[in-house]
């Protein structure tokens, strides 16, 4: 669609959402209140389903929207790899990768651009995204269902700012601007050290946002582990006091079982407090470090005299990225939202196969064949799944640690070249 629409149909997905979101208020409402035994059940639920349906409908429409932004002469690779240096220069976090071009805009929102060739000319297309924060907390809402509609209004209000992002700053800077491979060799040594300082930035900053995860993620699972401990201690004692005369001091169990939670909890929580929030605070030294030196050499001016040059800082960012890449697979919930819920949703339902087949009563030996081939095929799925993860998170650390080695080369060959012609 063109990019003119993206407004109309903004407007005209707000607009259905209102109505979903009323029709559902009133439907719940009308449930509750309702005193007429005689209504049947599917007539008194049908309207709130289908406003939740609906809804859905609409969040899947929200996030599929692509519109086309322009068209421009140039190949497509040049075109996009321009337009990520612009925006790079103006402190936009950018990914470069096999789709094209994901730039972040808030801490949850993010544009996807690509180019491709049509009528011989480079098209240039957009549509919203989200960040990997912003994917979790809208697969979090989802999951749970009386917060469909907030996950809805999130997605819809995407599409809106994307519009406007692709609008005031994507669209500058792709028409009329001049290629970058028609720079000066001074100008084209300082552009490809200002997009290695952007990627070291970007690389450092999800390394840091991925760690933060892995603590809370942490401490969930403390927390939750605590709960079952204490249950179970807490059981266990009334149990071995039964038959003492200790049976009825209820408090006395109940500080024993705290007493022995409390201790299960002080390893987890200092190993987390102290060396995974440590690990995190580098990270995020790191990409303030990054961040700084980014805005120094894309000021009006680069500055002088500097310690450390940018390529020695480079050639420290490139030590420190087998870290970063390794921290953000470990946080694959957090880096790849969708992929692990559909894991974690195949998990769920080969275990609840399983669980039928060994427990179905009557003995019915085919159903239960039935039940366990399933689940066992379904494992297999989600296993699959799994291994396809990890092979394309390692090809993703493969190519960035490549991509990352040909530009230090790049600069070594543009510095020397320069020289050489001085």
């Amino acid at each position: 669609m063109k990019h003119e629409n993206a407004r109309t149909d903004v407007m005209v997905l707000t607009v259905t959402y209102v109505a979903f979101v009323i029709t559902l208020v009133y439907s719940i409402a009308s449930a509750v209140t309702s005193s007429t035994e005689d209504t049947s059940w599917l007539l008194e639920f049908l309207p709130i389903y289908a406003s939740f349906g609906g809804l859905i409908v609409l969040f899947l429409i929200s996030i599929s929207l692509r519109y086309e932004l322009t068209t421009v002469d140039g190949d497509p690779r040049a075109v996009l790899a321009d337009l990520a240096h612009r925006l790079r220069v103006s402190r936009y976090r950018v990914k470069e990768d096999k789709k094209g071009l994901k730039v972040q805009i808030t801490s949850s929102t993010a544009i996807r651009i690509t180019a491709g060739v049509g009528n011989g000319r480079t098209v240039m297309r957009y549509k919203p995204d989200q960040t990997a924060s912003g994917w979790a907390a809208l697969i979090i809402l989802l999951f749970i269902y009386y917060f469909i509609p907030i996950s809805v209004a999130i997605a819809i209000y995407a599409v809106w700012e994307v519009q406007r992002f692709a609008e005031r700053a994507v669209l500058p800077r792709v028409v009329g601007a001049l290629p970058i491979a028609g720079e000066k060799p001074a100008d084209a040594i300082r552009s490809t050290l200002i997009d290695g300082l952007s990627e070291g930035y970007r690389l450092a900053a999800e390394a840091y946002e991925a760690q933060r995860s892995n603590i809370q993620d942490g401490i969930l699972a403390v927390f939750t582990g605590s709960l079952f401990v204490w249950f179970l201690t807490f059981m266990g004692f009334v149990e071995m006091l039964k038959n003492q005369p200790m049976y009825h001091d209820f408090l006395t169990s109940l500080i024993v079982s705290l007493i022995v939670t409390i201790t299960f909890c002080i390893p987890p929580m200092i190993y987390l407090t102290r060396d995974v929030k440590a690990r995190a605070l580098e990270f995020k030294s790191w990409s303030d470090r990054l961040l700084v030196r980014l805005g120094q050499e894309t000021g009006p001016e680069p500055p002088k005299d500097v310690e450390p040059s940018v390529f020695e800082l480079l050639d420290d960012t490139s030590r420190q990225i087998p870290k970063w890449m390794k921290v953000m697979r470990r946080a694959g919930l957090f880096t790849d939202a969708w992929t692990w819920f559909v894991i974690f949703m195949l998990a769920y339902v080969a275990f609840m196969l399983f669980l039928g087949g060994i427990s179905w009563y009557p003995p019915n030996l085919i159903m239960q064949a039935i039940l366990v081939s399933g689940a066992l095929a379904t494992t297999l799925c989600c296993y699959l799944l799994y291994r396809r993860w990890i092979t394309e998170a390692r090809e993703e650390e493969s190519a960035v640690a490549t991509n990352w080695e040909t530009r230090l080369r790049t600069v070594r060959e543009n510095m020397q070249n320069h020289l050489e012609g001085l």
